[in-house]
């Protein structure tokens, strides 16, 4: 039988042993959208690690449930722990938008930073999580990242690491991000986190701090770039280190 299509999500707590029941929101989307009936097979992730196939027995009103068929763990995640943390933007939807790539490149924790030229922007958590939760159905994960409080750049520099940097475009000596990874004998096991500042960039004097703390600055080239396409650059050479 062909493996179903349509993608759904539900978590933990809507799930039992062996059923299933759909939010009200996805509930709708399957029935007045997707015109989906009894019989039907969908996929169910439940933002935890877990992928069911479910058999649709109860479709009626608002209320759509199933029968779980089967279950696959941590289909889509990667090897290893990628953590991102990107400045807070002016514009909230230029962070929203480098939310949404970040969960497709794999990212396994993000974080909204404060820097010194951090400017006020407002993001709203439930949105945030209506867009990780998008992302991850589209681009076939099944675990939710862990989306933290914005942090202060401190806070951040004190996590642990297989691999620390902070992106800098003033470091314009030709040091890359792929000259860096090129040199690295073989992937690190552990999380790699990155740094990327602001629409004004990081201060020197928080680059010297996150030298003195261990932290590698590196350069993503010649062009300059917006904040959240440098996060997106960074992820995606990082995503595709494992091979």
């Amino acid at each position: 039988m062909q493996r179903p299509k349509h993608r759904f999500y539900a978590p933990p707590s809507a799930a039992s042993v062996d059923r299933v029941i759909l939010g009200e929101e996805e509930a709708r989307h399957a029935i007045k959208v997707l015109r989906l009936s009894v019989g039907d097979r969908i996929l169910v992730v439940d933002g935890f690690g877990a992928t069911h196939e479910v058999e649709l027995d109860a479709v009626s009103g608002k209320q759509v449930a199933g029968r779980i068929l089967s279950t696959v763990h941590e289909a889509g995640e990667p090897r290893n722990q990628l953590h991102l943390a990107l400045a807070v933007l002016h514009q909230p939807a230029r962070w929203e938008t480098f939310l949404e790539k970040a969960v497709e490149l794999g990212c396994t924790r993000i974080t909204p930073l404060v820097t010194e030229r951090t400017q006020q922007g407002r993001l709203k958590a439930r949105r945030l999580e209506n867009i990780m939760v998008s992302a991850l159905k589209q681009c076939e994960r099944s675990r939710l990242p862990q989306l933290d409080d914005p942090m202060s750049l401190e806070a951040v520099l004190a996590l642990d690491g297989s691999l620390r940097l902070i992106c800098h475009e003033a470091l314009s000596d030709g040091r890359t991000l792929a000259d860096l990874l090129a040199g690295v004998d073989g992937p690190p096991e552990g999380p790699r986190r990155v740094l990327i500042g602001p629409e004004g960039g990081f201060t020197d004097g928080e680059v010297e701090r996150a030298r003195r703390a261990n932290w590698t600055p590196v350069w993503l080239g010649p062009r300059r770039l917006r904040a959240e396409t440098a996060a997106m650059v960074a992820a995606s050479v990082l995503s595709q280190w494992d091979g």
